[in-house]
């Protein structure tokens, strides 16, 4: 069994903190979490969704599900305080073996292409984890107290995380397990689920990603996601007349 579970549990302090969290807010008319349910239920490797939502929200995510004709979803779990927490929640509800595959998707990315989520199936099959990247086109800058540059890495090996990213489910929850049961380790903010298979010695593949993949975080996010929406489609509809005639 292939499972997605969706992150939608956020608050989303940077985007403004507003009524609405930011993966309920409208785009091009739709509410946000929308796109990444839609985008799980149209691919034909993923077989069942759950859904990491705050309680006082989960009848407003039922409601755009019956609305939006979504039929994959059969589990709903609740957030923890830390991004972890909500993933580590949301694999607890799901009946998977440990061979079965779990795609991480976030409400906050609505322009995960049909792509490079059928190329993450394809990589599973050689490793236990795999994530999306982009190539950096600036060097990154690390440092330790956002004063003093520690280390400038060059852009030549550096690549940009995106979603999703998918894992065998009995190597994801062993990750969570083992920083958890660490006193020192699980004082540390883990906000990538990559990290923690890595910290158990797992290979990690990686699928390239697309630049229309953006994740929404601040207001004027919003603002570039409503223009790359029509070129988003075109991408999506020639992929699939492609995905037809081959």
């Amino acid at each position: 069994m292939n499972y997605a579970i969706i992150l939608a549990g956020g608050k989303g302090q940077r985007f403004g903190g507003g009524k609405i969290a930011k993966q309920f807010v409208e785009l091009t008319g739709v509410p946000m979490i929308v796109y990444s349910l839609r985008t799980a239920e149209k691919n034909a490797h993923i077989d069942e969704i759950c859904v990491v939502v705050a309680e006082n929200e989960e009848r407003n995510v039922k409601n755009w599900i019956s609305k939006y004709e979504i039929t994959k979803v059969k589990y709903f779990a609740r957030p923890g305080k830390e991004r972890q927490q909500s993933v580590y929640n949301g694999l607890n509800v799901l009946p998977a073996k440990a061979r079965d595959t779990v795609m991480i998707m976030t409400s906050v990315c609505p322009f995960v292409s049909q792509k490079t989520m059928n190329l993450h199936y394809e990589m599973i099959k050689n490793y236990d984890a795999t994530i999306t990247v982009v190539k950096a086109t600036d060097a990154i800058t690390f440092s330790n107290d956002g004063k003093r540059v520690n280390r400038t890495l060059q852009k030549k090996k550096i690549y940009i995380q995106q979603g999703p990213q998918v894992f065998r489910y009995g190597v994801l929850m062993l990750g969570h397990k083992m920083y958890m049961e660490d006193e020192e380790y699980s004082k540390m903010d883990v906000t990538e689920d990559s990290e923690l298979v890595l910290n158990i010695g797992v290979e990690c593949g990686m699928v390239i990603g697309d630049r229309f993949c953006i994740k929404v975080t601040y207001p004027e996010d919003l603002a570039i996601a409503e223009s790359l929406h029509p070129l988003f489609l075109q991408q999506e509809r020639k992929y699939a007349d492609e995905q037809n005639h081959s």
